[in-house]
């Protein structure tokens, strides 16, 4: 079956995603997957700069046009229809450059991968199987929630975890078309013979949004008054760009830790999984927001995880998180604290966080899940499309 994927080409979360996905079905199934691509428009440096995860890829460029609230009525219009048109176009340049292909496996990110596009291309006739992975929910689909009913003209919508799934059935989609399948990781062999020293804070896309970091660095003041100079490093990364925010900086000086906080911003997976395997602890107090790479880069490098049940945690660690409550310093405090002081649990929950990677997160599982996906999403369009029986009549 000729497969074609939409994703984003660059060295971002989402890049990085769809190529080892992409690489573990070729190995899998014997066959190239095409790759269709375009700038996103999200300004990222690594966008900027053409930084490719991806180069064997049908790419193009067009004009984007970001979103801007003017306090002109006509301006606001006109903006709005220009936006419209834009991705309405980028939509049929996917078609047109995926055309032969028999499945179209879309990723949905945000901009010109984001649900506006993927609503115009679903909106278009096709003869392909048409499967889609919702990465996140962004501000369009949300703010006009009656456009997520055109996700029923896919034939297989994939999520990251239960959550997003549940709100995809509250905004009208179907619930037989939407399929869990987890963020997935690579599983080095290695031994932790180095000595694991510092903290670590993933911080995504939007450092400032949704992921707790008032609240890290709140618990992060709090144990420096107990522990003082050993305190560990704070080792904070992200796709943020490579760039701190200055909002970041200036509220690690306000609860005073600034001292303790190393800002490594952007990394690639090759640093990433080093920097995994030598730390103590990961800390992901997010409100809302998808955390499955970090925790999924977590589990299968042993690293034990203080986090919320929010962003999908729960469903890539399983029952082997350290739980805290949303914006709870205090708590955070004292689950860090009590790791801290306790070697012996860290290696059981690493061990624990190991085994169930190489169970449910593991790359190979997740091509066999996603192929399941294409199996169903098949099967669905073979019945919507195939011809009608005459009907005999009995005199």
């Amino acid at each position: 079956m000729r497969v074609t994927f939409i994703c984003c080409p660059f060295q971002t979360s989402y890049g990085w995603y769809a190529d080892s996905l992409r690489r573990a079905i070729e190995k899998k199934t014997g066959q190239a997957i095409q790759w269709v691509a375009s700038n996103c428009g999200c300004g990222d440096p690594i966008e900027v700069g053409k930084r490719f995860q991806i180069h064997d890829c049908y790419y193009f460029e067009l004009p984007h046009v970001r979103p801007y609230e003017s306090k002109t009525a006509w301006k606001r219009w006109a903006r709005i229809r220009v936006r419209h048109w834009s991705y309405l176009f980028r939509a049929r340049r996917y078609r047109n450059l995926s055309k032969n292909a028999e499945l179209v496996h879309f990723q949905q990110i945000l901009n010109a991968y984001g649900s506006s596009v993927v609503f115009h291309w679903l909106s278009q006739p096709s003869s392909a199987v048409r499967v889609i992975t919702i990465h996140e929910l962004d501000y369009y689909q949300l703010q006009i929630p009656e456009k997520n009913g055109i996700y029923n003209k896919a034939d297989a919508v994939i999520v990251h975890c239960n959550d997003i799934r549940q709100k995809l059935i509250r905004l009208g989609v179907q619930p037989e078309r939407i399929h869990v399948v987890l963020q997935g990781v690579d599983l080095p062999e290695f031994t932790d013979e180095n000595p694991r020293d510092g903290l670590v804070f993933y911080g995504g896309h939007k450092l400032m949004s949704g992921k707790g970091i008032q609240t890290l660095f709140e618990a992060m003041s709090i144990l420096k008054q107990r522990l003082g100079a050993d305190l560990p490093t704070l080792k904070i990364h992200g796709h943020y760009g490579d760039r701190v925010p200055e909002a970041a900086l200036q509220l690690a000086q306000r609860f005073g830790v600034a001292d303790k906080v190393l800002w490594l911003n952007q990394l690639s997976m090759e640093d990433i999984i080093p920097l995994y395997q030598t730390s103590l602890l990961l800390i992901l107090p997010y409100t809302e927001g998808f955390a499955g790479l970090p925790a999924s880069v977590a589990a299968g490098n042993r690293l034990p995880v203080v986090c919320t049940r929010k962003a999908g945690i729960p469903d890539h660690l399983g029952e082997y998180g350290v739980w805290m409550e949303e914006e709870n310093p205090q708590q955070l405090a004292e689950c860090v604290l009590e790791l801290l002081n306790n070697h012996s649990r860290r290696c059981e929950l690493g061990a624990k966080l190991r085994k169930r990677a190489e169970l449910c997160l593991n790359w190979d599982i997740v091509a066999d899940r996603t192929l399941s996906v294409y199996a169903s999403a098949l099967s669905r369009k073979s019945k919507r499309t195939a011809p009608t029986a005459p009907v005999s009549y009995v005199q």
